[in-house]
């Protein structure tokens, strides 16, 4: 499985990880909001909580560049456009939908403290 997930061709992205195989035929990262789109775009609670998966079974480094791949994608949409959203192009990084979207973004926090090595809540 963490093979997969470090394949550019399937699930690793330059924000993370898609949520949906670019191979699978349902791959679709087109705005859609009732329901929201989990076909292929990055969210950052998906990222997350592969993370948190990856440090409790001893991957590591590849924990950490999913931390640093998430932080950098919230990171640069605070910058550019001073809110985080919703989810985001796995290709380009540019956000996709709902400007202003926190709810579970705010894990990023936790990725950026493990970073530090400082304190952080284990969700898994």
């Amino acid at each position: 499985m963490v093979e997969r997930l470090r394949d550019e061709n399937t699930f690793n992205c330059k924000g993370g990880i898609r949520t949906l195989s670019r191979l699978e035929q349902m791959y679709d990262i087109r705005a859609t909001n009732n329901p929201s789109n989990w076909l292929g775009p990055i969210w950052g609670c998906v990222n997350y909580f592969i993370f948190e998966g990856l440090i409790k079974y001893g991957f590591e480094d590849d924990a950490r560049e999913i931390a640093e791949k998430t932080i950098r994608l919230f990171g640069r949409d605070l910058e550019v456009s001073g809110a985080l959203h919703e989810y985001y192009n796995p290709d380009t990084c540019e956000p996709i939908i709902t400007k202003g979207f926190q709810n579970w973004n705010f894990l990023v926090l936790n990725m950026i403290a493990w970073i530090e090595d400082r304190p952080f809540i284990n969700l898994a």
